[in-house]
């Protein structure tokens, strides 16, 4: 949030992204320019392969080329290793000549890049409608791969950085979606960067502290407060399952009452429902559309009972009769279902482009 009485040059403290740019004054054009060694210059110049730190409005009109982490730009799918995270990329043909949008698809404990895609099937979309698509996988932990906020989230942010200048992608349509972990990591993303995101999503969020915590207040981790609040408005799309047996669903409904409040929204309509779910339309005096989905849907347990309950996502095919190798733990909703999430994340993520 930014503060009316704070002065420009100090807004680089208090932006919600690393990426702000403090405009100097431009010197009257009478005044005499100090020379500079062309040796100076050049040293000032960043080198050819570090990410673009620059306005969220920038754009290259061609590629970029191989930036950091990123070697090969050649459409297609690959895997990458960076900074000790590995990532799944999935880029479309017609992003060779840039100007792609570009979608982060975050997973939750225990779970891997392909597990998360099983759930959302943006990979697929993305192909479909010019999106490059990012799913990392997190380092493993006690139990399976496991998320570390202090750490991971800036690894993450950093590799996007990495793929949205290598490839041009199109500042205007760089969006964030998450699962539990995953979702916890994408409203930190909102809080810290949402100058730089043109609108996200988070599921069921839940950060590694508060996973198993079931008496409200929670620990939000976007709390809309003063000093730990998204610096500018930006389309979002929330679910929480109401039987949830690992986030609560008082956790979501707390998220998303501090949202309505920080941003004075009012309820506009209700997009779909039925006996088992509900899908809610909010906008805010700027026009800013935050959507809010409650289902009632739960996991078909595996062989492990593990009581994970609504914590699933509508329309996933991560289901128990078809179990990738090791995996344990299923986290798509048991059919039927009304809705798909994955298609309805890509139409919204599709509508909602950076203003």
């Amino acid at each position: 949030m930014r503060l009316p009485w704070i002065p420009l040059v100090s807004l680089a403290l208090f932006g919600c992204s690393e990426n702000a740019v403090v405009t100097p004054d431009v010197p009257d054009a009478s005044e005499e320019l100090p020379e500079v060694d062309a040796a100076e210059q050049h040293e000032a110049e960043p080198p050819d392969a570090t990410v673009e730190e620059a306005d969220s409005s920038t754009q290259a009109d061609v590629l970029v080329g191989p930036v950091g982490c990123v070697t090969d730009i050649t459409p297609g799918a690959r895997q990458i290793a960076c900074d000790g995270i590995e990532y799944e990329v999935q880029v479309p043909p017609q992003c060779s000549a840039g100007g792609c949008g570009l979608i982060l698809d975050i997973h939750g404990l225990t779970m891997c890049a392909d597990q998360q895609d099983k759930n959302t099937a943006l990979r697929a979309s993305g192909m479909k409608h010019g999106y490059i698509v990012v799913q990392p996988t997190a380092p493993d932990g006690a139990i399976g791969p496991s998320w570390t906020p202090s750490t991971d989230d800036d690894r993450v942010w950093e590799f996007l950085l990495q793929v949205r200048q290598a490839w041009s992608v199109d500042p205007k349509r760089l969006h964030v979606t998450g699962f539990s972990q995953g979702g916890a990591m994408t409203w930190r993303m909102v809080c810290k960067h949402a100058d730089m995101i043109a609108s996200a999503a988070p599921i069921a969020a839940a950060n590694a502290t508060q996973l198993t915590a079931v008496v409200p207040p929670f620990t939000l981790d976007c709390p809309f407060t003063m000093y730990d609040s998204p610096c500018v408005e930006l389309p979002l799309l929330h679910m929480h399952g109401t039987l949830d047996a690992l986030v609560p669903f008082a956790k979501g409904q707390q998220q998303r009452d501090a949202v309505i409040d920080a941003w004075k929204l009012q309820k506009t309509e209700t997009i779909s429902s039925d006996a088992h779910h509900e899908h809610t339309r909010y906008l805010s005096a700027n026009g800013t559309v935050y959507e809010f989905v409650s289902h009632d849907y739960v996991v078909t347990l595996p062989s492990l009972p593990v009581p994970i309950g609504g914590h699933c996502f509508p329309g996933g095919k991560d289901l128990n009769t078809d179990p990738m190798p090791g995996e344990t733990l299923f986290f798509g909703c048991a059919p039927p279902n009304a809705f798909s999430w994955g298609e309805i994340v890509m139409q919204f993520f599709l509508d909602h482009p950076k203003l």
